[in-house]
């Protein structure tokens, strides 16, 4: 695990992202000289060679920028930076195939996991394959545009930023959370008919029916520590819910009595880790 508990690894799908070694020097230096790369990022220079290649480097050590190569089969196919901005690229022979909004979705799942501030991605506005891709992935174009001075192009390009906050990747993203044959989801509105059957009377921190869609919006998972989320089976079943409080243990309330008979001991094990442990699993 790396600083601000972003993984120094991580993989899905034959998909790897890594840190930056110095054996993967050349072929940076080889995919940031190619005209159909280095014009399109503000501050790589032309020619690009081993000085600036060590820069990257050192960059890429930065306790708050985490730089990693995207890796398929084995091959360097483009790098990922994550810090005061969001910037990448793809080696030309490896697009079309969908691998930079796969690459980009493992990383901000993981950055989203925890408690972390928005994410903000510029690109030239005639980039049109960077902004379709941020539309995509759920990033918001600021009004309006700016000038940015980019080196290898040799002149300022009109820019648009983009950003996307913790909530809205996670509405757009719900994470789904495994714990042996269960799962957990965040609840959504059209959970209520099947959560009411749950509540139990008033007088409890559980909100009677007619007050149930509020609490669902109040306590809606937001990228924190805290929020409401269903219980549900191998079939996808909704047997209870849960709900995770800034303070005390999680509040579980479960279909029936058999279905608490069934998971209760285990269930409750497992979420007294809290939930940014589950989230970071």
């Amino acid at each position: 695990m790396s600083l601000h508990g972003f993984p120094a690894r991580l993989s899905a799908d034959g998909l790897s992202l890594r840190p930056l070694l110095e054996s993967d020097l050349p072929e940076i230096m080889r995919q940031l000289s190619d005209d159909g790369i280095a014009p399109w990022l503000a501050a790589v220079t032309r020619p690009f060679g081993p000085a600036q290649a060590r820069e990257l480097l050192e960059h890429s050590r930065e306790p708050g920028e985490h730089l990693r190569v995207i890796e398929t089969d084995g091959a360097l196919s483009g790098c990922i930076c994550l810090g005061t901005g969001l910037w990448y690229w793809l080696d030309t022979g490896f697009r079309g195939k969908g691998l930079m909004s796969a690459a980009l979705r493992l990383a901000l799942s993981r950055w989203f996991a925890r408690p972390a501030p928005p994410v903000v991605a510029t690109c030239r506005t005639d980039n049109d394959a960077s902004r379709a891709l941020l539309r995509r992935l759920g990033f918001a174009r600021y009004p309006g545009t700016r000038r940015m001075f980019f080196q290898a192009a040799g002149g300022s390009r009109t820019c648009h930023d983009y950003l996307v906050t913790p909530e809205q990747w996670h509405m757009l993203n719900p994470p789904r959370l495994a714990l042996g044959a269960l799962c957990l989801r965040p609840a959504r509105q059209k959970d209520a008919p099947g959560l009411a059957r749950m509540l139990p009377g008033r007088g409890t921190a559980w909100p009677g029916s007619d007050d149930l869609p509020g609490f669902i919006e109040t306590h809606r998972f937001r990228g924190a520590a805290t929020g409401l989320f269903v219980i549900e089976d191998g079939m996808r079943r909704t047997i209870g819910m849960v709900l995770f409080r800034e303070t005390g243990p999680p509040a579980l309330r479960y279909l029936c009595a058999a279905e608490a008979t069934r998971h209760g001991a285990g269930l409750e094990a497992a979420l007294a880790a809290g939930l940014p442990a589950l989230l970071a699993s």
